[in-house]
């Protein structure tokens, strides 16, 4: 009898909004029993909602988040006992996803009643991500993957002026071989270009080492430091500088989309010859990439909780 009297207390609290014990949730801190927005988590929380629906992946977000060194809620204890927050992974972010909490919401069993303390997720921004958690997983991340399946669409060329188009043949074994092939080829005869058919796994290396070369260079910095802070006076030389460290280590962290929009950030034209590769930058491309990488009040925040 006593048993049940203490869980129907704890009932009769869970619905009427108070919080009953535990870690709180990334996002909320606890006071007099009442879950409180802290408002620097409260913005992070919603920073995934939003790029876990522009992005679409729950892979290419943790990705992302761990780059950014994300981790998982650090609290303190009633005793006094801090316990630090983990690097982030999938399943905190399901839960983070799954969470009602955020709707102001508080769970007794498998029942979520509404509570006193405020959401700091709207009901559409919700909603959107749960239409993205409604598919199956793995044909988000097949669709993800093969959203962007040529780097160089659109930007390689030969050296007569010509583009060079994607191309594909698809083998008896199902296996997909993908190629750049010369325009020029195609309309008038084979080997009018002077160009072979070049696979397009050799040819996207070819282009991304050249592209890290460029970004690992030691008097980058100095080149690109007055123009970014030209872009934005906030900036610091701080800032640029963690900016620039993340451009060269990102490339393994994306999928396909991500580094082809990074490279028409960067790179204006591609230009095959029979025995060289041209890259050409555009104007301010590498600025407005390190000002897309410079770190947000959010990502400091997560700095403050790691």
């Amino acid at each position: 009898m006593t048993g049940e009297r203490i869980r129907d207390k704890i009932a009769a609290s869970k619905r009427k909004g108070m919080w009953m014990g535990g870690v709180p949730p990334l996002g909320y801190d606890v006071e007099n029993r009442r879950l409180v927005p802290n408002e620097s988590e409260a913005k992070l929380v919603r920073h995934i909602f939003r790029r876990f629906v522009e992005l679409g992946s729950s892979t290419m977000l943790v990705k992302e988040l761990r780059l950014d060194g994300v981790t998982s809620k650090s609290w303190t204890t009633q005793d006094g006992k801090v316990r630090e927050g983990k690097p982030i992974d999938k399943s905190p972010v399901y839960k983070l996803l799954n969470n009602h909490t955020y709707l102001g919401e508080l769970r007794h069993k498998e029942q979520w009643y509404p509570a006193e303390h405020p959401p700091i997720i709207d009901r559409e921004l919700w909603d959107q991500a749960h239409a993205i958690l409604a598919t199956n997983g793995r044909v988000r991340g097949n669709t993800t993957r093969a959203t962007v399946p040529y780097l160089l669409k659109g930007i390689v060329f030969g050296n007569d002026g010509r583009a060079l188009s994607p191309w594909h043949t698809t083998k008896k074994n199902g296996r997909r071989y993908r190629y750049y092939v010369p325009q020029r080829d195609c309309k008038e005869y084979a080997g009018a270009s002077g160009l072979p058919r070049l696979p397009a796994a050799e040819l996207e290396s070819a282009v991304l080492d050249q592209l890290r070369a460029i970004l690992r260079a030691p008097d980058l910095l100095g080149a690109v430091l007055p123009q970014v802070i030209k872009l934005d006076p906030t900036l610091d030389e701080a800032q640029v500088t963690v900016a620039m460290t993340r451009l060269d280590a990102i490339w393994d962290q994306l999928f396909p989309a991500e580094q082809s929009r990074i490279v028409r950030l960067l790179v204006e034209k591609v230009i095959v010859s029979p025995n060289d590769l041209e890259v050409r930058l555009r104007a301010n491309g590498i600025e407005r990439l390190v000002l897309e990488l410079r770190p947000e009040p959010a990502e400091q925040t997560e700095e403050a909780l790691a």
